[in-house]
């Protein structure tokens, strides 16, 4: 992961101008806390059932949900979230994360919607669900500006990765990324909007 070193260091010191500026034009209403999935507390935890796969390596998904969750203030660590996830059915196929699942530890009061669902099975797909062919980043800032956060797929070195988008400075994105355990901007770390997320969901306080 060293070939990254650079290019996250820039996009943290662009993040940090970012905030230090006061340029940021619009942030999700609750705060988001700073988790990495490769902390020594969990990194090596089997991520849901899986025996190959820990929260380290393939965790970045339920790091995103639970920075989600800690932001609207329920507060739990990647750790007890999977060990709740693993006991109550909010994995599949081992250790794919189930989207709304993961906020059912909430008790409702976090709640999660599809902004784009591609090649989702039929069975997980249900009414409020709202399936667009991508998102158009418009869609992404309105969601953010109404307070709601954002989790994105993008790649990280070619693989499937998700962050938290938290808010926004004009067009530039604001993310929390598990990964790194930082804040940076989706720009300076993945490209432009366009060509980086290839999918995207909300959670929002009920």
């Amino acid at each position: 992961m060293k070939r990254g070193w650079h290019r996250s260091l820039a996009a943290s010191l662009l993040a940090a101008s970012l905030w230090g500026s006061g340029a940021v034009g619009a942030l999700a209403s609750a705060p988001v806390p700073t988790m990495s999935q490769r902390a020594h507390q969990w990194s090596r935890d089997a991520l849901g059932s899986d025996p190959v796969d820990t929260i380290g390596s393939s965790g970045c998904a339920l790091t995103a949900v639970t920075m989600v969750t800690n932001a609207y203030g329920y507060s739990t660590n990647p750790q007890l979230l999977n060990r709740w996830l693993a006991a109550h059915g909010g994995y599949i196929q081992n250790d794919l994360l189930l989207w709304r699942q993961a906020t059912a530890v909430t008790q409702g009061a976090v709640r999660w919607q599809w902004l784009h669902v591609p090649g989702m099975a039929s069975q997980l797909r249900t009414d409020d669900q709202d399936i667009e062919d991508l998102p158009p980043q418009s869609m992404v800032e309105a969601q953010l500006d109404a307070g709601r956060l954002v989790v994105a797929e993008v790649r990280l070195y070619g693989g499937m990765h998700f962050v938290v988008i938290t808010g926004h400075s004009g067009h530039t994105l604001l993310i929390n990324d598990p990964w790194f355990g930082d804040r940076s901007t989706l720009q300076a770390r993945y490209g432009a909007y366009a060509q980086a997320v290839h999918s995207a969901q909300i959670y929002y306080r009920n």
